[in-house]
């Protein structure tokens, strides 16, 4: 069976679901859903080697489970949850819902190892292992819903229930505080209101942020001018120089060249400064005449 006819095959049997439970006080049971073939298969075959491989025996002795040939799966149940409606505590025709998910007890050797829960992969629209609770508790209390019951799994509040349409058995009672079977209406009572989410003004958190906002995009421009700019200037300076060097039919432009500066005409030499003229020497004083020497006397 294809997938698309899947999913339509399910969506008749939530409508005739709904049905049954409009029936008022005659619906005293709801029909178990039909198993789709692709995830009767996959229960039938893929399950038990799935699980093989992530609760086997492990490095450690005595770990894991040994899922061999006495490995057995016990009835497939589709699980229904709860609606938004219902658990919003309006006033609602369909308090319940079909879910992606099928549910069964898996054994080996005899003993409860625990229960599958399998689900259709919406990437691959393939049946895959979702869950595996192990142990027998949650199977053995599952085990004890009625019979013509269908199982709902409340996940609010951790609970699972058994319902004809009317009357709600707790199997796991959870934080739902139900331990004695009620009606659907009367446990709707009993929900949490959800509170309303009054609206806080925002209007002096709100200038503020805007006047934060302003000084961030003045900042971010300054770091753009400042930063970016001569950074991108740089690369593309060096990315020029590249192409030049690297490029032989690529002729670089000569740069202008800058026209001569008007060379200013020398100052004509100023005249050297005329060295002063020595002092006039002071004339000498006249000497004294030298006596006559006597005659020498001759002989």
């Amino acid at each position: 069976m294809r997938p698309a006819v899947i999913r339509r095959v399910s969506a008749v049997l939530a409508v005739a679901a709904a049905l049954v439970l409009l029936g008022g006080q005659s619906a005293l049971a709801l029909d178990e859903p039909v198993v789709p073939q692709p995830v009767a298969g996959y229960f039938a075959s893929g399950l038990v080697p799935r699980l093989a491989d992530l609760y086997g025996p492990g490095k450690k002795a005595d770990s894991g489970i040994v899922f061999d040939s006495s490995s057995t799966v016990g009835t497939i149940h589709r699980v229904f949850s709860w609606t938004a409606d219902y658990l919003a505590k309006k006033t609602t025709d369909t308090p319940m819902e079909l879910t992606n998910n099928w549910v069964a007890a898996v054994s080996v050797k005899s003993q409860v190892a625990g229960l599958a829960t399998v689900w259709i992969n919406p990437a691959s629209d393939q049946p895959e292992l979702a869950d595996f609770d192990l142990g027998p508790g949650l199977v053995s209390a599952l085990a004890a819903a009625p019979k013509g019951m269908v199982l709902i799994r409340d996940d609010t509040h951790s609970a699972w229930f058994a319902t004809d349409g009317k009357a709600l058995v707790p199997l796991v009672s959870g934080s739902s505080g139900i331990a004695t079977t009620t009606t659907i209406a009367a446990y709707q009572k009993t929900l949490a209101a959800v509170p309303e989410v009054t609206p806080v003004s925002t209007a002096a958190t709100n200038e503020g942020l805007v006047i934060a906002g302003i000084v961030l995009g003045l900042v971010v421009i300054v770091l753009a001018v400042f930063v970016l700019l001569p950074d991108r200037r740089r690369r593309a300076a060096r990315a020029g120089e590249e192409v030049a060097t690297d490029d032989p039919d690529t002729v670089a432009e000569p740069e202008p060249v800058a026209e001569p500066e008007p060379v200013a005409e020398p100052e004509p030499a100023a005249e050297p400064e005329q060295a002063p003229e020595p002092p006039a020497k002071k004339p000498a004083a006249p000497r004294k005449p030298r006596a006559p020497r006597s005659p020498t006397p001759t002989e």
